[in-house]
Formats: structure tokens, sequence, C-alpha cells
């Protein structure tokens, strides 16, 4: 056996345990969810087979189709604000200085604390008497709606998924700017490059295998939008806020249609796919060339 064929063996044995983690908690639940999305089924009982019955009455459901303009206007805001965000945190705290790790504490903290008790918090600060009003109240600025306002409420669950998630991929940031060699740098300074021309020439293409995990990633998270709806307005006001995996979520388990939710959580798993393709493709997989 030559060393390549030892090596790719070695390397099926490391993937392994990803690949079987992928084929029993992500393929194998896709292909149960779209079986039942195939019937229609309460939860108990016998299951009636209505074909993709349930894929078409979401061509004729307002409130799907709301929930799946609220997620892709979500997830338009959120994927390249929380890229931007992270990444010029990153760029802010990554050489050493004096207190430099107090602020990483600081910015990383909210990522470890669970995004439902985050929202929770906020959901006593953004309520009509709450914190955020009574500080606008000191500059002489009127009381706002915020989590009661149909046009204000999507920026506040999108204000809360950014600090819950910014340090976290911000930390993934700081670790690819590690990885760039300070070789680099040294020849841009020798050649009289600017901070800008250093970022754009130097720094931002070697990051692209990082830019690559933290978009695919922030695509996945954005989609995936309920902890933050759940707890802050439960889908209001109107279905301002309703995302799909949340209106699926309300679908199965209070009206007890188990299929019709089946069939909207498949469709977003396709979409995904699509998406992910879409972004792999146009980055290359994050490959530098």
């Amino acid at each position: 056996m030559t060393r390549k064929e030892r090596e790719t063996i070695a390397g099926w044995i490391f993937l392994l345990p990803d690949l079987v983690g992928l084929a029993i908690f992500v393929m194998l639940p896709a292909i149960l969810g779209f079986n039942i999305s195939l019937y229609n089924w309460s939860g108990l009982g016998q299951m009636k087979f209505v074909g993709f019955a349930n894929y078409a009455k979401m061509l004729t459901d307002p409130i799907f189709l709301k929930s799946l303009n609220v997620t892709i206007e979500y997830v338009c805001m959120f994927v390249p604000l929380n890229f931007v965000i992270s990444l010029s945190l990153a760029l802010l705290i990554k050489k050493p200085s004096k207190g430099i790790a107090f602020f990483r504490t600081i910015y990383f903290a909210p990522a470890a604390i669970s995004l439902v008790s985050i929202a929770f918090v906020w959901s006593y600060i953004f309520q009509q008497n709450g914190f955020f009003n009574s500080m606008l109240s000191i500059f002489r600025i009127p009381s706002q709606p915020l989590l009661g306002s149909m046009s204000q409420a999507l920026y506040v669950v999108l204000a809360l998924s950014l600090y819950a998630s910014v340090g976290y991929f911000m930390v993934i940031f700081l670790a690819g700017l590690n990885d760039i060699p300070e070789e680099y740098y040294d020849a841009a300074r020798v050649d009289g490059a600017s901070y800008w021309q250093t970022f754009w020439h130097i720094t931002f293409p070697l990051l692209k295998p990082t830019s690559f995990f933290v978009l695919i990633i922030s695509l996945i998270q954005g989609f995936q939008l309920f902890d933050q709806v759940y707890v802050l307005t439960g889908g209001g006001p109107f279905y301002a806020t309703s995302s799909v995996v949340f209106y699926a979520f309300q679908t199965a388990f209070e009206y007890y249609q188990f299929g019709y939710a089946a069939a909207m959580d498949f469709l977003m798993f396709v979409i995904l796919v699509i998406l992910s393709l879409i972004l792999y493709k146009l980055l290359r997989g994050g490959e530098i060339k």
C-alpha cells in the first residue's frame, strides 16, 4: 500500500464520525420529514396520503407567504451585517495591546449565554415601558412601540440575533486573521501600501476560507430563526416577525397539521441546500487561488 493510499484511508477514517452524524441527524430526518409531508396527519391516528397537496397549499396560504417574506427579509439583513460587524470586531482586537483581553471577553460573552436567556432579558428591555424607552425619554425622544410595532419588531429581533452571534464569528475571523503570515504585511509596509490597500489585497483575499464558513453558517442561522421570535414576539404583531420555522412550529404543535408543517420545513431544507451550493460555487468553496 502506497503512502498516498494510507493517507486517503486515514482521511476517511477521520471523516467517518462526521459522516455518520450527518446521515443520522440531518439526512435521515430530512427523508422522514419529506415522507410525512406527503400525508395529512394530526400527529395521532391514521395518516392520509395526499401527495404534494401540502406543497400546493403553501402557494395559497397568506400566512406562509408572509412568513417566507419575513424570513427572506431577515436573512438579507442578518447575513451581511453579521459578516461585517464580526469581521470589524476581529480586526479591532487582533493586535495585542493593554486591556485588549477585556474587550475580547466583552465581545464574546453573549455567545456563551443561552439565546433564550438573552431574549427574556431583551423582552423586558424593549417592552412599552421598558429600559430602552426610559432611556429615550431622557433625550426627550417619544416612546416607541418596538415589539408592538409591525415596522419595528423585526429590527429588534435582528438586533438581538446580531448581539448574540457576532462574538462567536469574531473569534472565527480572529483565528483566520492569525493564520495570515505576518511577512505579507511587512512586505506591504515596505512597498508603502495604505491600511485599506493592505486589507483589500492581502487580508480579505486570504480570509476567503473563513469568510465562506461564516457566510454558510450565518445563512443557516438566518433561515432557522425561531428562539428570538418565540420569546420576544410570538410571531406578532400580525405575523410581522413570524418566520417559516416558527409558523411550522405553530402549525404542528398548535394546529396539529404535522404533514403541512413537515412540508414547510422540507422546503426550507431544499432552499438552504440550493443557496449553500450557489454560495459554494460563487466562492469556490473558500479555496484561495
